[in-house]
């Protein structure tokens, strides 16, 4: 299935948006978060809104601001959609 309404809405603002939706899987300078939960470690991680909404219980620690893209918005993740 598609990924219908991540974040489009009435009151949406650009951190409640998953950055894959925006830059795709260009390198973005942007913070980092790992979800121990989901495997996202070492070169994989997700972005902060990710981490807030579709992570939102895991074991998710801030890695570092460097250049990535989310991995939890291209969908890398067997079992978890990204929101």
């Amino acid at each position: 299935g598609g990924r219908v309404g991540i974040g489009v809405g009435p009151g949406a603002t650009a951190s409640d948006v998953c950055t894959f939706v925006s830059s795709g899987s260009s390198f973005t300078e942007q913070h980092w978060y790992f979800c121990y939960t989901c495997d996202l470690t070492v070169s994989k991680g997700c972005c902060s809104a990710c981490a807030r909404a579709c992570h939102r219980g895991h074991k998710v620690v801030y890695s570092r601001k460097s250049r990535f893209f989310c991995d939890c918005g291209a969908g890398i993740i067997h079992g978890v959609e990204c929101q």
